[in-house]
Parts: structure tokens; sequence; C-alpha cells
């Protein structure tokens, strides 16, 4: 073999499985997939309320029914902080993440109820069935034609009622994810885990069951490993050396014992086998046509009988 086609097969080249690098999956988990999915939605909808809120504040004069202005934009504003802080820290730090578990059910449950106080205040302020007037300057007293106004009570009333909807939306969602969140964490509490609360909720697997793997594995377990405490019974072995042992014992003693010591032993052993279930009762059937005869002389004739009728005698070895 020539050097040349030699090949190198060093750990670069190799494709083996077990040389190859392995991929790490980037796949999220369920729970930060819906996590990331109602944030998102949530931060859009803080969005839109502070894009309405932000044009009330610019066109709409302070007064009595303009008080709800300034507390859409504090709402939206610390909701959106609170949203951006959550979703950064957790993409950025991921498992170091220094927002807990404590902290997110905390934030998330002050902007639900932010949200939720603004959605009841603009559904029963009397703001709703307001009418917008017009006026060419601040100072001016004069009220402008529609025609030439710039912004109408129907605009106002359709982005009033925007703002109140997208609000309760918010509300809905943050409390709700709150509310699931803290079930979870409560689940996992009660089954011992209390170091959840101290970790980020990106780190917890919130839907895995290993109690119920642990139960389960250890109910396998029971019936496959062996115990100390079990004891094994036997049952077909000693019983056919108990019958052998009665049988040698009942032909080393045949010429000694009567027909009633034998007839007595023969029903203690124990029957094995049909052929010497018929050894037994011929021995028994020849021992009550001659009682005087020893156990020698009725084999013996036993054995010229059956060899006369060329049939096979169980009883010869």
């Amino acid at each position: 073999m020539r050097p040349s086609d030699i090949r190198r097969n060093d750990s670069k080249s190799s494709t083996h499985p077990l040389t190859s690098r392995k991929r790490k999956s980037c796949m999220p988990s369920l729970f930060n997939s819906i996590r990331g999915g109602i944030y998102l939605a949530a931060l859009l909808f803080t969005v839109i309320c502070l894009a309405l809120a932000g044009h009330f504040e610019a066109v709409l004069a302070a007064s009595d029914l303009t008080r709800f202005v300034p507390f859409a934009l504090f709402v939206g504003s610390a909701s959106l902080l609170i949203i951006l802080l959550l979703l950064g820290f957790s993409f950025l730090f991921r498992e170091r993440n220094p927002i807990s578990t404590r902290l997110e059910l905390g934030s998330l449950a002050l902007a639900g109820i932010f949200w939720l106080a603004l959605g009841v205040y603009l559904a029963t302020s009397d703001s709703q069935s307001a009418d917008v007037e017009c006026f060419a300057s601040a100072t001016s007293t004069e009220v402008l034609d529609a025609s030439s106004a710039s912004f109408h009570t129907d605009q106002y009333q359709a982005m009033y009622r925007v703002l109140n909807a997208f609000s309760l939306i918010n509300a809905t969602l943050l409390l709700i994810f709150a509310f699931g969140l803290f079930f979870l964490a409560l689940r996992r509490h009660r089954r011992g885990d209390e170091h959840m609360w101290y970790a980020p909720v990106t780190s917890c697997a919130w839907f895995n069951e290993y109690s119920k793997r642990r139960d389960r594995s250890k109910r396998s377990q029971t019936g496959i490993l062996p115990t100390g405490n079990t004891i094994p019974v036997f049952t077909e072995k000693p019983s056919r050396k108990s019958s052998r042992h009665h049988r040698s014992e009942s032909r080393g003693h045949g010429h000694s014992r009567g027909p009633s010591q034998s007839h007595r032993h023969r029903r203690e052993a124990p029957t094995a086998y049909p052929a010497r279930v018929y050894q037994t009762q011929m021995n028994h059937k020849y021992a009550k046509e001659d009682p005087q005869s020893s156990g020698s002389s009725l084999l013996d004739s036993t054995t010229e009988s059956f060899d006369n009728g060329n049939m096979r005698n169980p009883n010869r070895r």
C-alpha cells in the first residue's frame, strides 16, 4: 500500500455522530412562547394607547373632561417600561436574569391593575359622550365652523372608545397571565420546589411532571428488582425427591415388609408419572391375591406374563 493511499481521519473531517458537535435546539419552550406572545400583544396595545393619549394631549385643552388623558399617559408609560424590562432582561441574560418570579408577578399585577383602573375610569366617565368645540387659538372664544375645524366630535368619540377597549384588553391579558403564573408557582411550591420564587421564570420547567415520572419509575422497578425479604418456594423438586426416596426404601425393604406396611407406604408416596402409578396398582393387585408371597416373586411372575404376551413390562429395569 502506498503512503498516498492512507487517509487521515481527524476530528475535523470525521462525520461520525459521536465525534460531531451537537447543536443545541434554539426552539423556546411552551411557557416562553406563551409569555412572549402575551407580552408582545400587550406591548402593541400599549403603544396604540400611548399614541391616542398623546394625540388627545396635543389637541384637547385641559378641563374636567380631559382628566383621563394624563392618567392614560402615566399608565401607558409605566406599562411600556415594565414590559420592555421583562422582555429585555429575559432576552439578554436568559438563565442569569436578575428578575425573579416574585418580581415579575408583582410587576404584572401592578400593570394589570393600572390598565383595569384606566378602563373602568374611561367606561364610567362623562367624557365618553362629550362634544368637541374647536377654536382658532388658545385665547380665542369664537367657535369655529365644523367645515373648518380639524378635529370633530365623531373622531374624538371613536378614539375614546378605542382607548377604552385596548385598556381593558391589556388589563385582561396581564391579569390572566399573572394569575396563571401564580397558580403554576404555587403548585410547584406545594411540591417542595421553593427555589423557583428566586429564579427567573424562563429557567423553570413549569409544565414538566417530575414527581409523576419518579412514581412511575419506582412502580416499574418494584416488579423488576429483587428484594431481600422474598423466600423462594419450591413445589415440584422436593416432591420428586421425596417420591424417589420412598420408592428406593420400598425396593430395598420389599422382602421384609408385609402387605399392610407396603400398602401404607405406597399411600403416603406421591404419584408423579402414569407408569409408576400402574406399577403400584399391579403390585397391590397381586399382593391381595397372594398375601404370603414376597415382593420379588410378584415381580418375577409379572415379568414372565408380560414377556409371554410380547408386551413391555413397566416394572423391568
